[in-house]
């Protein structure tokens, strides 16, 4: 079982409710860092946000402290079904005297054929590239997307991570700050599938299959 389907909302705690956007954050085992879960609604068509996900090359104008963002490997279809999806480099950067952090992920989606409801599942992959002693590699990541169509014009968005930052940082100064990387994440993502680059569908190979979307929200949406 993953981490994500583990989580379990009697766990976690509220630490943030407005209009539009809860976030909460979970204790894990055997961590001594806090994931979260941050459930938005936007205004905005499933497709727009599918297709803000999918351009690499625009996450530093949104995802929180993301200095860079690069595709290293597409992984094809033509393989095999587990062999769908992409590598993503992305450094982080983190205040003086923390280290920049750098993670390497591998995503794979898949899409309920009969809700159309699409779910990114991310997973670390450390050891993909050698590592640069400018920075520290993050060793462990676990985390999904879910984006589910509302209507025509409005969508959810659940946004479930949980990192083991390797390196020194302390996990009391970590677990302070991180609502920070969904609250700025998502308000940022909401400003930006307005613009008109994302109003075209984007041809992501899905791996259509109901069983493989990962769920475990509708407590959260609840509270």
């Amino acid at each position: 079982m993953s981490l994500i389907e583990k989580i379990q909302s009697e766990t976690c705690t509220l630490r943030l409710k407005n209009d539009w956007l809860k976030i909460f954050t979970c204790p894990v085992p055997s961590s001594d860092f806090l994931s979260f879960v941050g459930i938005a609604t936007i205004d905005a068509p499933q497709h727009a946000v599918l297709s803000l996900l999918f351009d690499i090359e625009a996450a530093t104008e949104w995802v929180w402290k993301t200095k860079e963002m690069r595709l290293l490997q597409e992984l094809s279809a033509d393989n095999g079904e587990k062999d769908n999806g992409r590598v993503v480099y992305q450094l982080v950067s983190a205040p003086w005297p923390v280290s920049d952090r750098e993670i390497i992920t591998r995503s794979q989606g898949y899409m309920d054929p009969d809700t159309s409801e699409v779910f990114i599942k991310l997973e670390c992959l450390p050891d993909f590239l050698p590592k640069n002693d400018k920075y520290v590699r993050v060793p462990h990541l676990e985390g999904a997307w879910n984006i589910i169509p509302l209507s025509a014009n409005q969508c959810r968005v659940v946004f479930r991570l949980h990192i083991e930052p390797g390196g020194e940082i302390p996990s009391w100064l970590a677990n302070i700050a991180v609502i920070d990387t969904p609250y700025h994440t998502m308000n940022n993502m909401r400003d930006m599938v307005k613009k008109d680059k994302y109003r075209i569908s984007v041809e992501a190979p899905f791996i259509k299959s109901a069983k493989d979307v990962i769920q475990n929200y509708q407590q959260f949406i609840a509270e």
